[in-house]
């Protein structure tokens, strides 16, 4: 695992980070932290996984790093970015203050409540009725795992782009001994 510490580091620096915006857009805006406004935050995993594949490219690939390799940095940094992310959230809910959970099921069923119509006559008003009940049972470890999921599958997203871009095979041959 010492490998792989650098990408650990930057994986807990990004989730640390994630989570004092959440707590920013809640507490300073005042706004549902786990709404929309949380997709302006993805420039944290980027910035972050850019620099900690980038020495990771450096310090265990001799500068060099296979598509394959940067995948599975990727995959390992964005799983703790994700997983710690989520845990913060979990625990903050479970510990400090949930009324967050009760300001995302209000977001959401007015934003259901302004689109009634339209989502009755998409998706039946049987489906519709079946989300507005899934919202009001929502729990604190839903929302959790919620974000958990959307935050790792954004991050194997940003892995994919990342892996092509730090990408660098070693040369075929070394020429050192040419001379």
């Amino acid at each position: 695992m010492n490998r792989y510490t650098t990408l650990l580091n930057g994986g807990s620096l990004a989730g640390a980070i994630a989570f004092a915006l959440f707590l920013v857009y809640f507490y300073v805006l005042g706004m549902n932290p786990l709404g929309g406004i949380k997709f302006l935050s993805i420039f944290v995993p980027v910035v972050v996984m850019y620099f900690s594949m980038k020495k990771f490219k450096e310090t265990e690939g001799e500068g060099f790093m296979t598509y394959g390799q940067g995948f599975v940095a990727g995959l390992i940094f964005s799983f703790v970015y994700a997983s710690l992310n989520g845990m913060l959230i979990y625990l903050y809910g479970l510990i400090v203050d949930a009324s967050f959970v009760d300001l995302f099921i209000t977001d959401n069923l007015e934003t259901l409540g302004q689109t009634k119509d339209q989502m009755i006559q998409l998706l039946g008003e049987g489906t519709y009725k079946e989300m507005i009940a899934e919202f009001e049972n929502l729990e604190l470890s839903d929302l959790a795992l919620s974000d958990f999921q959307s935050k790792l599958m954004g991050g194997v997203i940003i892995t994919l782009i990342m892996a092509a871009i730090l990408r660098q095979n070693p040369p075929v041959f070394d020429h050192s001994d040419d001379n």
